[in-house]
């Protein structure tokens, strides 16, 4: 009877064990319902409006908190437009574009960290006036940054679009976007 007792012991610790080593965060990517069949500015900008001011939680993508590309992610997501999950493959998708190029809609990538790296840790909208809208965990919620701000300014490294160019509606990030798989 003493090795049943000891081992119902063993087994109680060991479910407690697991029980308290259960992740915090549910790392389950969560497609955002499409609301907008086509990707627009406009369907853009009015999902960037109602987010604004939501919270800011880390490794989420809405539709109540967000971290800066799970932002992005579920914006572009309601288009019907998939875009890779992570900042960092966030920023090597779409076409490139220049700081001076900059439309409404492009996607705006920075370093962050303390000791400079040159390695994409943030990502946001650009909304146009040198202004875009990000989740920052400094708020703690999605707000609106200049691109001037000192933060943002020296760490700044590189653009890109997803949307169709106004100037040039052949150009579609979108199907590039489709024919990689996001």
């Amino acid at each position: 009877m003493g090795r049943l007792v000891r081992g119902t012991m063993i087994l109680t610790c060991l479910v407690l064990m697991a029980a308290g080593c259960t992740p915090k965060y549910d790392y389950t990517i969560h497609k955002p319902k499409v609301v907008y069949q086509q990707p627009s500015r406009q369907a853009l900008r009015t999902s960037l409006g109602e987010n604004l001011g939501k919270e800011y939680v880390w490794a989420e993508e809405g539709p109540e908190t967000f971290d800066c590309s799970g932002l992005t992610y579920y914006a572009f997501g309601r288009m019907n437009l998939e875009i890779p999950r992570v900042s960092g493959d966030q920023a090597h998708g779409g076409v490139a574009v220049s700081r001076h190029a900059l439309q409404y809609g492009d996607l705006v990538f920075f370093y962050t960290g303390d000791n400079y790296t040159g390695t994409v840790t943030h990502v946001g909208v650009y909304i146009g006036n040198g202004q875009f809208q990000h989740a920052s965990s400094n708020y703690g919620k999605v707000v609106i940054s200049s691109l001037n701000d000192s933060k943002y300014a020296t760490r700044f490294l590189t653009a890109r679009r997803y949307l169709a160019d106004e100037a040039n509606p052949l150009q579609t990030p979108t199907a590039w976007a489709r024919n990689k798989g996001y």
